[in-house]
């Protein structure tokens, strides 16, 4: 996630931002999704987004959320990411100084995950802004 994430932000120009949000949506096993949404034109969101969509969980949203914030912490998960009995979790972070290779860049994370209804969507959204 890390690198994937920092080669995205490495590549927003400065006093510009991008964004790319993840969604989970539908019943799980019934009719569910995942959908990645970027600005037309974006290619380096774009490239991100299909990382995304390949390398993370469609089941376990709190997986991708845990993920996300370890990375930008610089911190590791120890023990399980996903499946961890989270009913609903929702958020958002700026990270003033992300733990990342790219210098001069904040990002805002922003999620919501509600695994007690039976529809509706969860999404993670990462905002880039280059200083």
């Amino acid at each position: 996630m890390c690198e994937h994430l920092d080669s995205w932000a490495k590549i927003v120009p400065a006093g510009q931002s991008s964004t790319v949000k993840l969604i989970r949506g539908g019943m799980w096993m019934v009719n569910h999704y995942k959908t990645c949404e970027h600005s037309d034109g974006d290619k380096a969101a774009g490239v991100f987004c299909e990382w995304l969509m390949e390398n993370t969980s469609t089941e376990f949203m709190e997986s991708n959320i845990n993920r996300s914030i370890t990375c930008l912490q610089g911190q590791r998960i120890a023990g399980p990411s996903g499946n961890t009995g989270i009913e609903s979790w929702s958020g958002k972070a700026t990270f003033y100084s992300p733990q990342l290779a790219t210098a001069d860049v904040q990002i805002d994370l922003e999620y919501s995950l509600d695994n007690s209804k039976e529809s509706g969507e969860d999404f993670l959204q990462f905002t880039v802004r280059a200083l």
